[in-house]
């Protein structure tokens, strides 16, 4: 799946109702799970990513600025 041009996983763990996901911003890998729904798990990848990608921005912007 893609989200914001990043791409990410989302697949089911052995245990029921556990949904894991994985993706890779800018050469850092971040991974996850959620709890009950598939729905969730892609919920917190994209909250995840959005925060990598926020970090990198403001990396970023503070070397630029610098």
């Amino acid at each position: 799946m893609l989200y914001h041009g990043i791409e990410y996983s989302v697949v089911q763990g052995i245990v029921r109702y556990h949904w894991k996901w994985a993706a890779t911003v800018s050469g850092a890998k971040i991974s996850g799970y959620g709890r009950r729904t598939r729905d969730e798990a892609i919920a917190s990848a994209k909250k995840a990513i959005e925060r990598s990608l926020q970090k990198q921005r403001f990396k970023h912007d503070f070397i630029n600025d610098g």
